[in-house]
């Protein structure tokens, strides 16, 4: 057994220290045998993870979940199957169980990697992506399409696994999530990453062109800063690159990336964001008149031919912001392979926006 979790936490750290795969802490891995499962605790980096950061879950309590009902109204029922994981810990219950830890008890395969890739959520955040998937992977895959996380995530890939194996007679190894990214499971670690260099050949058969260069430059914001930090006391970071630039050049530009495409841009960057065509005086006024119109001060503002501005609480939330809305602004330029960008819907948006697990996932990251 401790084997089995030395390399649990092996390959999590593999995934976790790696930008392409995981950004700001997101993403989770499990190890299950036929009584328990092992799957990162909420609040845990995969990046630094230890065999302490892993929840033990008994999968008999487990398998109850999915065989109940629960409250029909969404945020009553995820507080429901909140408790009810925390019913199912086997180990320490000072620690919270993954929200998605019904969903990996679900695959057979004993190790499961879950990660939100770039060049993943570039074709699941695209208009074709159901149809590229298909094109790309056949039956070597399952394409889900998006629905809230929690237990209807749970529910509805449940369903899309029945099917799939009444129709190739196995699991499938490889679970796509529009707008959110990929379950890659199978009994052995370097049959993961097997998979995973299998998914990124296919995908970049796909890109014909290089992404522009993300190598920050000068940014000429420090007169919209100044005028930022000072009337809104919080701390405000400018950002410029050749990718950046190509869309700050004009609204129309910036409309590709005014909106969330995932549930991690929602946690960490809010889910719309601000252009500013006009002079650093003026840029206050326009940050009211957004907090006004969508209930929340911006934290990503572009601004027309200067770069963006990434504003928190502190430097590290910045840095934070940044590196989110950078993935953002990747996945809107490779997407474009696939038919173009798909963002969040408001309903969508609404969900996460509500829901206390996010809300937990907040809080989490502004204490790093």
């Amino acid at each position: 057994m401790n084997n089995a979790l030395e390399e649990l936490v092996r390959i999590s750290k593999y995934y976790g220290n790696n930008p392409e795969y995981v950004i700001a802490g997101g993403g989770n891995t499990s190890f299950k045998n036929n009584n328990h499962l092992w799957i990162k605790a909420s609040g845990n980096s995969l990046a630094t993870i230890t065999e302490e950061g892993f929840a033990k879950m008994d999968r008999h309590c487990l398998n109850r979940i999915a065989e109940k009902s629960y409250s029909s109204d969404p945020l009553k029922r995820e507080a429901e199957i909140k408790e009810e994981l925390h019913l199912c810990i086997a180990g320490s219950t000072d620690k919270r169980p993954s929200v998605e830890t019904s969903l990996h008890n679900l695959l057979e395969s004993a190790f499961v990697v879950h990660t939100h890739p770039t060049l993943v959520n570039a074709l699941m955040c695209a208009v074709n992506s159901r149809k590229e998937t298909n094109l790309l992977f056949g039956n070597e895959a399952l394409f889900v399409e998006y629905t809230d996380p929690g237990y209807v995530l749970f529910k509805l890939v449940e369903q899309r696994i029945s099917e799939y194996k009444k129709a190739f007679g196995k699991e499938p190894a490889i679970i796509f999530l529009e707008n959110h990214g990929v379950f890659v499971s199978a009994h052995t670690c370097e049959e993961i990453n097997r998979h995973y260099e299998n998914i990124s050949e296919k995908l970049n058969t796909r890109i014909s062109s290089p992404l522009p260069s993300t190598e920050l430059q000068y940014a000429d914001l420090e007169d919209y800063i100044e005028e930022l930090s000072y009337a809104s006391g919080t701390t405000a970071k400018g950002f410029y690159s050749r990718l950046i630039s190509y869309f700050v050049t004009d609204i129309q530009a910036f409309s590709r990336v005014n909106k969330a495409f995932t549930p991690d841009n929602i946690v960490y960057c809010k889910a719309r964001y601000m252009f500013c065509e006009s002079e650093p005086n003026l840029i206050y006024k326009e940050y009211l008149e957004f907090e006004k119109e969508h209930g929340f001060p911006p934290r990503i503002i572009g601004v027309k031919n200067r770069g963006i501005i990434c504003l928190e609480e502190s430097e590290k939330s910045v840095n934070t912001v940044y590196e989110v809305y950078l993935d953002l602004l990747k996945i809107a330029w490779l997407a474009e392979h696939f038919g173009g960008g798909k963002t969040m819907t408001d309903e969508q948006i609404t969900f996460i926006d509500n829901w206390e697990v996010e809300n937990y996932r907040r809080k989490i990251a502004k204490k790093g």
